[in-house]
């Protein structure tokens, strides 16, 4: 791909962004809220992240208002999340607010999340504890910790990760589930064990793509030379797997991670992976600027696609025109 060609690919990918911004925009309540009598209480988690990015603070700082009047407990914890994606979530809430400098927010909500740091280094998805940790709370959780400084606690996520690498026993397969220990979880009659079939399509590459994203920033934060082999290690298998693991609603995590490590390590394989995520999600965008998940078009869904495209179409075209 010439750099004439990317660069059209980049102002492609901010203008779809700033369409889904303009959609997100609508939908949003006067208190800053997107909460309606028809939506489940969770569906604001992304919303500040996504219109911090796309510049539009005004509106991000409203809804940080409403989540720390109305959402936020006092040791830090989100009030409406269970325990499926609890600590996902939150991850989200704080690079949001972190971002803004919301720190009557990000501080509290990074305390809590310091607590849900589990024996190995991963972390639960709630502070009780969970029986397995899971690579995708575990990656974003580790984001989190490097945005707010908290080093040494990204350090024991960096090692879980690469010791979840590192005990990877099968091509073509990534177990994303761990003990809290960090032992792998592999055995086919535990009923713990889970994984994604890199030959099938369809797959959860959330699991992977966000351990590659968060290693990949931690190599940023530290230059660890371990973090960067295990990202490569993940960006390598994902190129071997189905044909939508860079062209599905899924992928977005490993999308963003890809970029990322591109412009570590100048990989045009990885670079061409994050386009070819981008160009699909813009060619996936209704025509009124949301986006929903091909096995649902619910309200609740449109409003966390359409924030999480925004973000990773966003941090795409910046992390790629950077290095253009």
């Amino acid at each position: 791909m010439c750099t004439t060609e990317l660069l059209a690919s980049l102002d492609r990918y901010r203008e779809a962004a700033h369409r889904g911004t303009q959609w997100l925009l609508s939908r949003q309540n006067a208190d800053g809220s997107f909460i309606r009598d028809d939506l489940q209480a969770d569906v604001y988690h992304k919303g500040a992240y996504a219109l911090a990015v796309t510049g539009h603070t005004l509106e991000a700082h409203r809804l940080l208002n409403w989540i720390r009047r109305e959402a936020l407990g006092a040791d830090g914890r989100p009030r409406h999340f269970d325990q499926g994606l609890a600590l996902y979530k939150t991850s989200w809430i704080y690079q949001g607010a972190h971002r803004l400098g919301r720190f009557d927010i990000s501080y509290p909500v990074v305390r809590y999340i310091l607590r849900c740091q589990a024996p190995g280094g991963g972390f639960f998805q709630v502070v009780e504890g969970n029986e397995y940790v899971e690579s995708l709370c575990t990656g974003w959780a580790g984001v989190a910790c490097l945005y707010g400084g908290e080093l040494a606690a990204a350090r024991r996520c960096a090692e879980h990760l690469i010791a979840q690498v590192r005990q990877q026993p099968t091509t073509g397969r990534f177990y994303f589930r761990t003990t809290p220990e960090g032992q792998l979880l592999v055995a086919e009659d535990d009923p713990l064990t889970a994984f994604i079939d890199g030959s099938r399509p369809g797959q959860g590459y959330y699991f992977p793509g966000m351990a590659c994203l968060f290693l990949c920033r931690y190599h940023q934060a530290t230059r660890d030379e371990a973090a960067l082999t295990a990202a490569k290690w993940l960006m390598d298998a994902s190129l071997t797997w189905a044909e939508d693991s860079y062209a599905s609603m899924p992928s977005g995590k490993s999308a963003l991670g890809a970029a990322v490590y591109y412009s570590i390590t100048g990989d045009a394989a990885a670079r061409d992976a994050a386009v070819r995520f981008a160009d699909y999600v813009v060619a996936r965008q209704r025509p009124e600027g949301a986006w929903d998940n091909p096995a649902s078009d619910s309200g609740i869904v449109l409003l966390d696609h359409t924030a999480e495209m925004i973000v990773w179409l966003s941090e795409i075209a910046a992390t790629l025109g950077a290095m253009s």
